[in-house]
């Protein structure tokens, strides 16, 4: 009998609300393809490193003690190791071991005969400009440096974008893109809603930041001439972000919602307005698999340069541009319509479950590297 396999993530597949819980349900269902997969959840705490109870379908819990200002960030943790031992967790009788980010297998004793994959999701993290102070950018260099240092201590890697691919050709590497989780199965039709849709966690800077922006640069412009214009903002934030933004006029900002198909139907399109962050948005990808084209920014389409080639988005330069071009569709809906059916072809055509799976299994049969 083959030996199992082991996912290791910070975030469990079994309760995919989250985009990050989401990938790693995608994942851990890919993998099962191939075999039997336990999974290992590792979180980082401020306290005493130490086994959780393991919920139901979780092999161990384990949570990593987190030093002060990055201290051994990428260090395995001796005591960690020791409590999964005692606990009959042996890292030796897996063929393969399969990690959601790099920080989480980086704090384990790996035995040099168990091969790796590491999905380096969120990798390349870009700034804004003027984000940052220089000392911050120069703290944020550096932890990126040494991030990359990690990447010989294993086998092979999945990157979500040709972007941040093209950074390690060395590496032996697979293209694994985010993918709408449950999108319907037909793009919703359109409507004559003027209500612009964000969708994503707010609490997340990048997110919260655009949200910001466009409330500050875009937002009064389009009110001014579209009047009837609503902006419903989607996701996760604390009560007093929320109520902040809900004070600008027509914004609702619900946080979490349990339907968020009802959400995609009663919109006219939805907005992007991301200027940092890694990885890709998949707050876009599955605005067009529900059938809405999305008006963003050149730092989000640049992860679906090859893929979309724009189809279904507005890339907008400029503030100034991205209220002209969200007016310019609230205005025309048979043009919004035609470039919303363009994005919907290709996410059916570049990002389907199937190919996710053909990807994992590409990377995770090949054979071990000498």
């Amino acid at each position: 009998m083959s030996k199992p396999i082991l996912l290791v993530s910070p975030a469990s597949p079994f309760a995919p609300q989250s985009g990050a819980q989401q990938r790693t349900a995608l994942l851990y269902s890919a993998l099962q393809n191939l075999g039997e997969v336990d999974v290992l959840l590792l979180e980082p705490t401020p306290g005493a490193s130490r086994l959780m109870p393991p919920k139901s379908g979780i092999l161990a819990h384990g949570l990593w003690h987190q030093r002060p200002l990055g201290i051994r960030k990428f260090q395995p943790d001796p005591i960690l190791n020791q409590v999964l031992r005692e606990n009959g967790v042996d890292l030796g009788a897996y063929r393969l071991i399969v990690s959601r980010y790099l920080n989480p297998i980086c704090k384990l004793l790996i035995p040099p005969s168990v091969r790796t994959v590491v999905d380096l999701d969120d990798w390349g993290y870009h700034y804004a400009p003027g984000t940052l102070a220089l000392a911050a950018r120069l703290k944020s260099a550096y932890a990126a440096r040494l991030a990359k240092r990690q990447l010989k201590r294993f086998d092979a890697f999945f990157f979500v974008s040709p972007r941040d691919q093209a950074c390690h050709s060395e590496l032996q590497s697979t293209l694994l893109p985010n993918i709408p989780f449950s999108p319907p199965a037909e793009p919703f039709p359109q409507t004559d809603s003027t209500t612009l849709l964000f969708v994503g966690s707010l609490w997340y800077a990048p997110n919260r930041e655009g949200i910001d922006r466009f409330l500050a640069r875009c937002w009064p412009s389009i009110k001014a001439a579209r009047p009837d214009t609503r902006l419903l903002l989607v996701g996760a934030a604390p009560p007093a972000m929320r109520q902040a933004w809900e004070r600008h006029p027509d914004v609702s900002a619900p946080g979490f919602v349990d339907d968020l198909g009802a959400a995609y139907c009663n919109a006219a399109l939805t907005i992007a307005p991301i200027y940092s962050g890694g990885g890709t948005n998949i707050k876009i990808l599955e605005s067009l698999a529900f059938g809405r084209a999305c008006v963003t920014t050149p730092q989000c389409a640049e992860a679906f340069k090859f893929s979309l080639a724009n189809a279904g988005l507005g890339v907008a330069q400029s503030d100034a541009e991205f209220t002209n071009l969200c007016l310019a569709w609230l205005d025309d809906p048979v043009d919004r319509c035609l470039d919303a059916e363009l994005g919907y072809a290709q996410i059916a055509k570049h990002y389907t479950r199937e190919l996710f799976a053909n990807r994992v299994a590409e990377q995770c049969s090949l054979t071990p590297s000498p």
